[in-house]
């Protein structure tokens, strides 16, 4: 539009001149047209820079659209590179936080290890208490071993002397019984002599009366 408008008021400044020349004199017509002719060309020049201005003017505007969408795209790949940004921080953060739950958690694990060791280090206490135990629960089976060892020789003996003590009565009951019939052998004898002899001449029954007298 404005390459019209231009081109009009050239084309009145130029109809003008020529209304001006044709009234003078003849004499100048000449340089008149030298003089048209050199405005034809200045013209055709200031069309060929006016042709060139605007066509620096759509390269300028391409260049200016190009650096837009350049600048756009820059935006974007600034933004995608802060959207990255943000999410490499979550991620550190995750990672962070990932590793404070696994540092808790080889706390947590070390912990229990000791915990562990200690109920071992308890477990190997309470084994050396149960060994010692289980000694002296051998030691004395042992000694209780050596006291009914010692009781059974005890009994042995005590059933040998009971034999023995046994036996002694045995020959005790027989040395009374030989005893009481010898005594009754002697008895009947007694009896047989006293029946046998008149009464007061016999000399051992007489023995026997002295002595019953003197007690």
């Amino acid at each position: 539009m404005k390459r019209g408008s231009a081109m009009a008021k050239a084309a009145f400044v130029l109809a003008t001149s020529v209304s001006l020349l044709t009234a003078a004199n003849p004499a100048s017509a000449q340089s008149l047209r030298e003089l048209m002719g050199d405005r034809m060309e200045s013209r055709g020049d200031l069309r060929d820079l006016i042709l060139e201005r605007l066509a620096a003017r759509e390269d300028m505007r391409d260049l200016m659209r190009d650096r837009a969408e350049r600048r756009s795209d820059l935006r974007d790949l600034i933004l995608d590179r802060l959207a990255s940004r943000e999410d490499l921080r979550d991620l550190l953060r995750d990672r962070t936080d990932l590793r404070s739950d696994v540092r808790d958690l080889i706390l947590d694990r070390l912990a229990s290890r000791d915990d562990l060791r200690d109920l071992l280090r308890d477990r190997f206490d309470r084994r050396r208490d149960l060994r010692d135990l289980l000694l002296d629960r051998m030691a004395t089976r042992e000694d209780l071993r050596d006291l009914l060892r010692d009781r059974l020789e005890r009994r042995r003996d005590l059933r040998d002397l009971l034999a023995d003590r046994l036996g002694s009565r045995d020959d005790l009951r027989d040395l009374v019984r030989e005893r009481t019939d010898r005594r009754s052998d002697l008895r009947e004898l007694l009896l047989d002599r006293m029946r046998s002899s008149p009464d007061g001449e016999n000399p051992i029954l007489n023995r026997i009366r002295d002595r019953l007298g003197g007690e």
